[in-house]
């Protein structure tokens, strides 16, 4: 008798005999890696060929009424796409970019809500999962971020440039987890969340600005921060990728609560990271240096 090969033995763990299968009952996300272990019940689908990477994302966890608030998806890469399709009882469109069309990726975990925000010229999808399995997430994550970030030639003697204070383990943690194999960071701006005490002796009361990891490397610009609709997060971070080429100006300048670094793209949105805490010759520091790079990797400034 042959032994089932582990894609079969696979396919037959998340799918039922016959044609009981109903994804929509899943709750765990695992991966995909060819068009045969996309869940059954996903019908109509074209044939997209070969796949790079691929994963299925589970819907939310119902509630008594048997509602939640995002479907269950399945997240394919292919040669030069990314596609995006939900469970046919959704009737949500089919999505399918070229990735050289997107132009930021966020990607958020808060203890177990997780999500991937993906922008390109034409729109963008925001999609929700449950951290209880991120193994097969992060793998996707990674194959497609390897696919869509190119990596920029440098030389092995270039140190990375950092400004602001050293990274702490939380950060160092979210640092290492982000970074792809063989990405070089070139440039790193750093200030650690920092608790203030607002009020007299006896109504004072505690409040947190967030923490910022800002980094130029030789495939992109990265931001993590562990600030979330505008607050300090305490178990968990963000992060924000653009590619190098769609970086159009990189300044500082005075905001409401101290400086603010401002990166601007070529499409026309923009990050602003409040700096604070950072002195204004540091940053003025890390914009020459990110200018410096991005000339030397063959960038000239808008």
């Amino acid at each position: 008798m042959r032994t089932p090969g582990r894609s079969e033995t696979h396919e037959a763990a998340v799918q039922p005999a016959g044609n009981r299968v109903d994804s929509r009952q899943y709750i765990f996300s695992f991966p995909i890696e060819s068009l045969s272990a996309i869940p059954a019940d996903f019908t109509g689908l074209p044939d997209f060929g070969a796949l790079r990477a691929g994963v299925f994302l589970p819907r939310d966890d119902p509630d008594w009424l048997g509602r939640g608030d995002y479907p269950a998806r399945v997240l394919l890469l292919t040669e030069r796409d990314v596609v995006v399709a939900a469970h046919p009882a959704e009737r949500e469109p089919l999505l399918q970019v070229a990735a050289g069309r997107i132009q930021s990726v966020e990607c958020g975990r808060m203890l177990l809500p997780g999500w991937i925000v993906i922008a390109w010229d034409g729109g963008r999808i925001r999609l929700l999962y449950n951290m209880r399995t991120e193994g097969p997430v992060a793998r996707y994550l990674r194959t497609f971020k390897d696919q869509w970030l190119p990596a920029a030639p440098v030389r092995e003697s270039q140190r990375c440039e950092a400004v602001g204070e050293p990274l702490n383990l939380k950060f160092e943690y979210a640092r290492i987890a982000e970074l792809l194999p063989g990405e070089t960071a070139l440039v790193q701006l750093f200030h650690p969340a920092r608790r203030h005490l607002r009020g007299s002796w006896v109504l004072r009361r505690e409040h947190w600005l967030a923490g910022d990891l800002l980094m130029v490397t030789n495939r992109r610009v990265l931001w993590i921060t562990d600030r979330y609709n505008g607050r300090y997060e305490c178990y968990g971070t963000t992060s924000l990728s653009a590619p190098l080429e769609s970086i159009a100006d990189v300044n500082s300048s005075a905001a409401d609560l101290g400086e603010e670094l401002k990166i601007s793209f070529c499409s026309g949105h923009s990050w602003h990271i409040p700096v604070g805490a950072i002195e204004e010759r540091q940053t003025r520091k890390f914009e020459v240096a990110t200018w410096r790079v991005l000339n030397a990797i063959g960038r000239t400034r808008n």
